[in-house]
């Protein structure tokens, strides 16, 4: 099979869902094998729960993830009295500052002294945003072709220093980033080429270990690239509402202009509407959206219109803004909605790996 031909992976990793596209050559976008999948952190969030159900040790092996559900069971797990361990790359979940969960009252192992304890009979939780053996095995006892590619999405705040939030951190990444370029092809990394202080996808890299051809990237943008595909439109105010952040930035052709980075629970139809509106307009939001919770925004290089652009929007988390009093359509590619960003996905590997 010829290299630009190969069935690719592509998996979007959030909070609330692992969405899965198996692209492949000979298929049409909707017969294309598509799942929406519980997240990872929800799944082991459960396994937390039943070892603090049946009274167990719990011994946290692997890598740093995403937390949400997961960190809030491990808390419920030391509530409950019950001891936590962990090894210090899987501790990274709760806390980047490994003497903060320290403080939380974990007790930090080596990985010899890890599988002891899962010996004596503490419950062993394996952390990590992926579970590839698990999951090609099981597309493989689904009939599907085995893929020869993979592009993976996480969120990834970065590895504040001390003292700094991670809102403030992430934020500044962008910035940093999007000064470096626009194209949104410059946002989707080689494994190699992984700045260090993105430590998720750096645990995403080790996760995959080489098994096959990767690209990563952190899931907003292969949601504004899918929005922007769906929309089918050269400039587009691509938003992706998701389940935590609501992302939002012009995408023009292949670049971005400007940037807008909030808490999705945080916002209101009518709040949204005024930042968008602003935004198009070129203010300078990002204090605003800090002091209101958020991330922060960067101006777009120019003002525009509101209604001479594309308003695309996607994300589990934008049925809170059907009310929003602006024209939008939803990014749904090919009648799926929950798969845009694995398009975006897509985009992203075939532009560097396969141009």
């Amino acid at each position: 099979m010829a290299r630009g031909a190969a069935p690719v992976l592509c998996l979007d990793v959030g909070m609330g869902t692992n969405d899965l596209l198996l692209w492949q050559p000979d298929e049409r976008g909707e017969n294309q094998i598509h799942l929406v999948l519980p997240s990872t952190t929800r799944i082991l969030a459960r396994e937390i729960a039943e070892t603090t159900r049946r009274g167990l040790g719990l011994v946290l092996r692997g890598e740093l993830m995403g937390g949400g559900p997961s960190a809030k069971a491990v808390r419920r797990h030391l509530e409950a009295g019950l001891p936590v361990y962990a090894e210090p790359t899987a501790a990274q979940t709760l806390d980047d500052d490994l003497d903060e969960v320290l403080g939380l009252g974990v007790t930090l192992v080596d990985e010899s002294e890890a599988a002891r304890l899962a010996k004596q009979g503490h419950a062993e939780v394996r952390m990590g945003d992926l579970r590839l053996p698990e999951l090609l095995e099981s597309l493989e006892k689904l009939g599907a072709p085995r893929p020869e590619g993979l592009a993976v999405a996480v969120q990834d705040h970065g590895q504040a220093p001390a003292g700094v939030s991670d809102r403030v951190f992430r934020f500044r990444l962008w910035a940093k980033l999007l000064e470096q370029s626009r194209r949104l092809a410059d946002l989707f990394y080689l494994p190699e080429e992984v700045p260090s202080e993105l430590t998720r996808m750096q645990a995403v890299v080790r996760l995959v270990d080489g098994r096959l051809p990767l690209v990563v990237a952190d899931t907003g943008p292969p949601a504004l690239w899918g929005a922007h595909l769906a929309a089918a439109a050269p400039r587009v105010l691509a938003v992706n509402y998701g389940n935590g952040h609501t992302l939002a930035s012009l995408v023009e052709g292949d670049e971005l202009s400007g940037l807008f980075e909030h808490h999705t629970r945080l916002l209101s139809p009518e709040g949204m509407a005024a930042y968008l509106r602003r935004f198009a307009a070129g203010e300078h939001l990002g204090e605003d959206v800090f002091r209101d919770g958020g991330h922060g925004a960067l101006p777009v290089g120019a003002p525009f219109a509101l209604e001479e652009v594309a308003l695309s929007v996607t994300g589990p988390g934008r049925v809170r803004f059907r009310k929003l009093s602006l024209e939008q359509r939803e990014a749904s590619m090919h009648g799926d909605m929950m798969i845009t960003g694995c398009w975006g996905l897509l985009e992203g590997y075939r532009a560097r790996l396969l141009a």
